[in-house]
């Protein structure tokens, strides 16, 4: 009888890790369910298809080896009732997936987003949280007990197994996109001719798979293991840094310090809205450009917000980010014919597919925290670019920095 991966996947996830993800994403009971629908049978569908190829057969069985999937699947409650298990977990979980969804990334993200209705932050976030624990279930039933090294055939052979439940629960779209045949025929040649370990060793790695390999060589190299391979904020490389930045000049946008953004002043706007912002901030060239009739939108025209920040690793607004979210709103609901875009861009280190992740899960929680304050959410959208359209030289540490950003992009005024 076939063993269902997906179903022994579901046995992890109880009521109470449930509750956990719900209260991590601040997203309903009901909506995570939904996304769990997707996101489980998109995991296990990617990792089928990651195991397509010899190359990706060799990265999977490389994550096994270095799982510890006893710590991950009989630890789940209390690693996400912790704060700091919990970001160590979703931060591991994170840089495994452009490992095991590649390119496909963010379709499966989107897919989940469209059917559950959540935003793609949240999406993010679950899989980040899934990730770790569909590959530990991969890994339980790949291994021969007793025997820490993994067959490539057993994998192969075990992922196969795998597709009469995945025509029946992954989300039609990606239904579309993976039909296993190569799966199953690298299987079938497994069978004929058995992968040496040499063989299976002397195979390129991704670039995502070595990045991977080379975070976790800085975290042996401190000694910064806990339990599960513990992903620390000053090691984490496969996403941006955190340095807020600000725009000099409308449409050239460059990283403004808070030295050059001037003293606070009061700045009075139509229907009595009174701000207290500093002079040269994004709040007072936006307004300048809102209020000057003789500007037109221009889709090319970008303001950079200079005081918001976020968690390392995540697309959590800091507290103190707050304040120009507050600003922002304010300037909206003083000028309510005016539409707003919000882009995130990365600058060009890490995997391309998880910064572009990233970046559109932080533009979106800026979008999130204006409606927050009131505005209607049909007058903002949202957008990531990655490590698209740099304003500045990504060989240098300032230059990174500066296209580390947010912005903002009036569409209609």
């Amino acid at each position: 009888m076939a063993v269902n991966l997906l179903e022994l996947t579901k046995g992890y996830i109880t009521k109470e890790v449930g509750l956990k993800i719900s209260d991590l994403t601040q997203e309903s009971t009901s909506d995570v369910q939904i996304a769990m629908l997707g996101a489980l049978p998109g995991l296990i569908g990617g990792i089928m298809n990651k195991a397509s190829t010899v190359g990706g057969v060799h990265e999977l069985i490389g994550l096994i080896n270095l799982n510890n999937e006893d710590y991950v699947l009989n630890g789940l409650g209390s690693i996400l009732g912790d704060e700091s298990r919990s970001k160590e977990f979703i931060s591991n979980g994170l840089s495994l997936l452009p490992i095991l969804l590649d390119l496909d990334l963010k379709t499966v993200t989107d897919s989940i987003s469209s059917s559950s209705g959540i935003k793609s932050y949240s999406v993010s976030t679950i899989l980040s949280i899934c990730a770790p624990i569909v590959l530990s279930v991969v890994a339980k039933y790949a291994k021969v007990k007793g025997v820490k090294s993994v067959e490539p055939v057993r994998l192969t052979s075990l992922l196969v197994e795998q597709k009469e439940f995945m025509v029946k629960f992954l989300p039609k779209d990606l239904n579309t996109l993976w039909n296993f045949k190569e799966l199953e025929d690298l299987n079938k040649s497994l069978i004929r001719n058995p992968l040496s370990e040499s063989e299976l060793e002397g195979k390129p790695l991704s670039r995502g798979m070595k990045i991977f390999y080379w975070i976790l060589f800085l975290l042996i190299l401190g000694g910064a293991f806990y339990g599960y391979k513990k992903l620390t904020k000053e090691e984490e490389t496969v996403v941006v840094e955190d340095f807020p930045v600000g725009a000099d000049s409308v449409g050239n946008s460059k990283g403004t310090s808070k030295k050059t953004l001037g003293q606070f002043v009061t700045r009075q706007l139509p229907k009595d809205i009174s701000l207290n912002i500093p002079e040269n901030g994004i709040e007072a060239k936006l307004a300048n450009f809102i209020a000057d009739s003789s500007v037109v939108v221009d889709k090319d025209i970008w303001f950079d917000f200079d005081r918001v920040t976020f968690e390392p690793s995540a697309a959590n607004l800091s507290q103190e980010s707050m304040e120009q979210i507050d600003n922002i709103a304010k300037i909206l609901r003083a000028y309510p014919n005016v539409n707003i875009k919000i882009g995130g861009y990365t600058d060009n280190t890490g995997d391309a597919a998880t910064n572009l992740s990233l970046s559109k899960s932080r533009a979106d929680a800026v979008r999130r925290g204006i409606v927050n304050k009131g505005i209607k959410a049909t007058r903002i959208s949202s957008e990531g670019y990655g490590i698209e359209h740099p304003v500045a030289d990504n060989n240098t540490e300032e230059g990174r920095a500066q296209n580390r950003r947010i912005a903002i992009n009036v569409t209609r005024k």
